[in-house]
């Protein structure tokens, strides 16, 4: 038990060392001025991929299928949005939308699951 908490407090601090390292990657390889590329761009596929342990560490499912399903339903909503208040859709203004909301589901749906691990733990 003792291992398999301490693995689970590591999920816990994983975003913000992800984050972190993101950002120094972000600033090293001016990432910004290159190619506009920001902290959260990097991040989002690491925490895709904690959301998925932390979900398996918590119950017998992973909620990855239903978060990539959540994906697939917030491009839909960003396109019909933009498409009714710009009257076209830009791709470039359209994938950056969707990708920093993606981003920050990931965070609100992480941080729900570290809330539903901590209690579940008690």
């Amino acid at each position: 038990m003792g291992s398999s908490l301490l693995v689970l407090l590591l999920w816990y601090i994983f975003p913000i060392i992800v984050f972190l390292a993101s950002d120094y990657i972000v600033t090293i390889f001016k990432l910004k001025q290159r190619f506009n590329l920001k902290t959260p761009d990097i991040t989002v596929p690491f925490l895709i991929v904690g959301m998925h342990e932390i979900s398996k560490s918590i119950s017998s499912f992973s909620i990855l299928p239903y978060f990539l399903l959540t994906i697939l339903l917030l491009g839909i909503g960003v396109v019909v949005f933009q498409t009714y208040r710009y009257r076209e859709i830009m791709y470039g203004r359209f994938f950056k939308m969707f990708w920093r909301l993606t981003f920050l589901l990931s965070v609100l749906v992480y941080f729900a699951l570290i809330v539903a691990s901590i209690i579940s733990l008690f």
